[in-house]
């Protein structure tokens, strides 16, 4: 027998989601917008009872009935609330059994009220639980759709082009396809035709998807084409989740448009030859972009002061540009032309430098890149780059070769005064961290006193809603304390290695007490901390940087994996100890492991996920001051490991 659920919420379209996301656990919602209809419902003795908090704060007639009602059939009751109304919710005096955090996507709500319901009730008893394929050929679409129906307990199953999905879709016979509209080798559009031309694939609901809002011909084409929705991609996922839950339920291929308006062939025809108009305009706009750029680029190639130099080693001539003898203040008439006259021009110093590269590129085609001084009519000297390529015969010998000088004088003043400019900026940071310190202290021991204070007196309902801002301020001004940590951190790494304190600690212990500080974050992300059993390993480290590297690495870890298990371990070794956290999220792409510990790098775009991108920056110059590395295993879509091996007997001498 299913479960039944009374949903309280305002009529629209966000309880037709909810009770359409509901529905496919396998529970029977029934939907209702009265405290007191619902309060008569309860008489049914159903599973669970969630309500809006809206709706509860504006029914104050029906609130003694609910009352009476709970207490004659006990329900437990779960409120859907922002932040400000559950603190408006708790002086009713309804027995709440827990608060549904909102805003929610509609995974989130159904997560929650499946730890809501009773153990018996949670997963109804189904056949099976539906394949969803999901085409796109961007991996952060794929995951966070992913990300968006694990909660739904969809099986997912994915491609990176139309073609292989049209290969994994006739492997696994998926209930429903999502398909970006815009994709390599076989787009969206010729996907969904692919698949209804298949007997065995022809009544399966596909999603056409795209990054922006879908105009009319863009529907017209998901219509003729059989689609059975076209979304446009947001972050909350619940529009597509949405058309998805939909189209299982509805199954089968489904026209976007009522059938009085289908398109006549000639109208059909129309709407494609617009299309191809479209499409042909951006081709032309692009080909124009290109032509505009070749002109950039003749532009700058004339306007900057590079020359450009010819020699023929077999006639012996070495042609040099206007540009380049003007760099140097010489006249044609004055130049003979000739490589023995280039080389009287190089500095003394340099002279062996650029006969060597020259040798080696003409000989084993090593790069020609050198740099050198060149001398000026008036008797300076010019700080130059000079490049070039030979051109080679049949026989591998070269016949010609060509390049350019680029004078870099100027260049090199810019260097030498944006040096002093960083250093200059990294004296502000750690001063401005300082001075920033003292202020953030003496609030948080304000804040943390003034909690002390309301947990010995005591106080009634209004000091608990002060005591919770308290504490909310007071993990804020954490944030902003770790912030400016981070950036005098930074500042003091550009100077050379971290700071260490060595004394013998035991690591088993510094990770026990950063998992213990991280379980408040990882309840607020939805993620279970996993602690494998800790030897004690006891080393001679600096306990409080060892702790920054723990709490790094599991925030990082809740922070693409929300809602999954965030794993942690200690390896123990003769010599040695290696700390594994290892997260289920979104796991990184192959080309940005070996840029991850950059300065200001990240592996997601920063429109899906914030930060400054110092974490592992840190984290990687702290443990390589003791001596030791940071290694990672990830691949998308897979999670991320991170193993940080560190010697027992601390950095070596010239180090601490």
């Amino acid at each position: 027998m299913k479960p039944t659920l009374l949903l309280v919420e305002e009529p629209g379209a966000v309880r037709e989601l909810q009770v359409l996301a509901l529905e496919s656990q396998g529970w029977r919602v029934v939907a209702l917008s009265d405290v007191e209809v619902a309060a008569s419902a309860l008489e049914s003795q159903p599973a669970l009872l969630v309500m809006a908090a809206g709706v509860l704060t504006a029914g104050a007639l029906g609130l003694e009935a609910l009352r009476r009602a709970l207490a004659r059939w006990p329900t437990p009751l779960h409120v859907m609330a922002f932040p400000a109304e559950a603190d408006a919710v708790r002086p009713l005096g309804l027995p709440v059994t827990g608060f549904l955090s909102r805003p929610s996507s509609l995974g989130g709500l159904v997560e929650g009220v499946r730890q809501a319901l009773p153990e018996s009730a949670r997963e109804p008893e189904r056949a099976r639980w539906p394949t969803v394929l999901v085409a796109d050929d961007d991996p952060v679409s794929r995951k966070l759709l992913q990300l968006h129906l694990v909660p739904l307990r969809f099986r997912v199953v994915s491609a990176p082009d139309g073609e292989s999905a049209l290969e994994v879709a006739r492997r696994h016979g998926p209930d429903a396809v999502v398909a970006d509209a815009v994709m390599p080798r076989l787009d969206g559009y010729r996907l969904c035709l692919a698949l209804r031309q298949d007997p065995r694939l022809s009544r399966v609901p596909v999603i056409l998807t795209q990054s922006v809002t879908p105009d009319e011909l863009d529907w017209r084409m998901a219509h003729n084409v059989g689609a059975n929705g076209f979304v446009r991609r947001t972050q909350d996922g619940d529009e597509l989740v949405g058309a998805l839950l939909r189209a299982v339920r509805a199954g089968g291929p489904a026209p976007l448009v009522p059938p009085g308006e289908e398109l006549s062939t000639e109208e059909h025809l129309f709407r494609t030859v617009r299309q191809l108009e479209r499409r042909v305009g951006l081709l032309e706009q692009a080909e124009r972009g290109a032509r505009d750029s070749e002109e950039r680029f003749r532009l700058v190639v004339n306007g900057s002061y590079d020359g450009i130099w010819d020699w023929d080693p077999r006639r012996g001539t070495l042609y040099w540009s206007p540009r380049l003898l003007e760099m140097l203040g010489l006249m044609p008439d004055t130049f003979p032309g000739t490589y023995e006259a280039f080389m009287a021009l190089v500095h003394p110093e340099d002279q062996r430098e650029v006969l060597s590269a020259m040798s080696a590129h003409l000989e084993r085609g090593a790069p020609y890149d050198v740099s050198l001084r060149l001398r000026h009519a008036t008797g300076g000297y010019r700080s130059c780059v000079m490049r070039g390529r030979a051109l080679r015969d049949e026989q591998g010998r070269p016949v010609r070769m060509a390049g350019i000088v680029g004078d870099v004088t100027e260049q090199l003043r810019l260097y030498r005064e944006t040096r002093e400019a960083v250093r200059a900026r990294d004296d502000f940071l750690t001063m401005a961290a300082h001075e920033l310190r003292t202020p953030l202290a003496a609030l948080r021991l304000r804040v943390q006193g003034a909690q002390g204070v309301l947990r010995a007196v005591g106080l009634a309902h209004a000091s608990q809603r002060l005591s919770r801002a308290l504490e909310a301020a007071d993990r804020q001004v954490q944030r902003l304390a770790d912030l400016v940590e981070s950036l005098l951190d930074v500042s003091q790494f550009q100077g050379g290695a971290p700071r260490l304190h060595l004394e013998r600690v035991d690591l088993a212990h510094v990770v026990r007490d950063a998992v213990a500080r991280s379980e408040g974050a990882a309840a607020r992300a939805g993620c279970q901390l996993v602690l494998s059993p800790l030897p004690p390993t006891t080393g001679r480290w600096d306990g409080t940087r060892l702790g920054q590297v723990v709490s790094h690495l599991l925030s990082n870890a809740m922070k693409f994996g929300p809602g999954k298990p965030v794993e942690v371990a200690l390896e123990r070794e003769p010599a040695a100890a290696t700390l594994v956290v290892r997260d289920h999220g979104i796991g990184i792409e192959p080309g940005r492991l070996d840029g991850i510990f950059h300065r200001f790098e990240r592996a997601v775009p920063v429109r899906h996920y914030g930060g400054l991108g110092l974490g592992l920056y840190r984290l990687r110059r702290i443990v390589e001051a003791h001596g030791g590395e940071v290694l990672v295993d990830s691949s998308p879509g897979e999670g991320a490991t991170f193993r940080v091996r560190l010697p027992l007997d601390g950095p070596p001498a010239a180090w601490a």
